[in-house]
């Protein structure tokens, strides 16, 4: 059975499952648990030895055929997977000819989400957004909009507007007079707008991005990312 999944999209790639461990990541190496819960199997094709890690610098354990094993990550050179070797059930890192291929299409489409995954991270580091991001990736990076509101665009089509207002902290002097007619400066603090961002979305994913009286972005030019990305398998 094939399932749609909408890849880049969930948060499921931009922080961990509380309590669960960190993922320890092998460059070159795309995680699938970045994009979906719903496992990729494969069946093995022959005995396949297995590594603690992408390079081959451990042996864990050759796999048992026949039998379906869960892939984790795949890379050019290796996938990770979990299965059951002789010693019992394993993770390790083994060589694709040892399994089913996976469609050159669903690979291409898991390295473009990859590529969208590494730049939204960036962005929302930085507390950036970008056109392409999901109300999800905004309200991750910049928190919670002060007002959001609904309309319907030219084509008829409803969108979802957010506004974001950057306050600061302005000092106020006040002359006042003292006892014995003495002149001090007393200051204080007003809290006022000086940045506004309005983050137009339209089909679930961020269409326009608006700033004025002043900047709240730290970036100067608008960023454009890829929409999410659709895959199956």
């Amino acid at each position: 059975m094939k399932f749609p999944l909408a890849l880049g999209v969930a948060l499921l790639g931009l922080f961990a499952t509380a309590g669960a461990s960190p993922i320890i990541r092998e460059p070159g190496a795309i995680y699938l648990s970045d994009f979906t819960t719903k496992p990729m199997k494969l069946k093995v094709l022959g005995p396949a030895p297995a590594y603690f890690d992408l390079g081959g610098t451990r042996y864990v354990g050759t796999l048992r055929v026949p039998q379906l094993v869960e892939v984790q990550a795949i890379a050019d050179q290796a996938y990770r997977i979990r299965g059951n070797a002789q010693q019992g059930q394993i993770l390790g890192w083994i060589d694709p000819k040892f399994l089913e291929p996976v469609p050159k299409e669903t690979i291409e489409a898991l390295k473009k989400a990859e590529e969208r995954r590494t730049t939204v991270t960036a962005l929302i580091a930085k507390n950036e957004v970008a056109i392409g991001m999901t109300p999800d990736e905004v309200q991750l990076s910049l928190g919670k909009p002060q007002k959001k509101t609904s309309r319907a665009s030219k084509d008829k089509t409803p969108e979802q507007v957010w506004d974001y207002v950057k306050y600061a902290s302005i000092p106020q002097n006040t002359n006042v007079i003292g006892p014995g007619g003495v002149l001090t400066v007393a200051t204080t603090y007003v809290k006022t707008p000086v940045g506004r961002l309005t983050v137009s979305f339209k089909e679930g994913v961020v269409e326009s991005l608006d700033q004025s009286e002043g900047s709240i972005l730290n970036g100067n030019e608008t960023t454009v990312v890829a929409p999410p990305i659709i895959v199956y398998w």
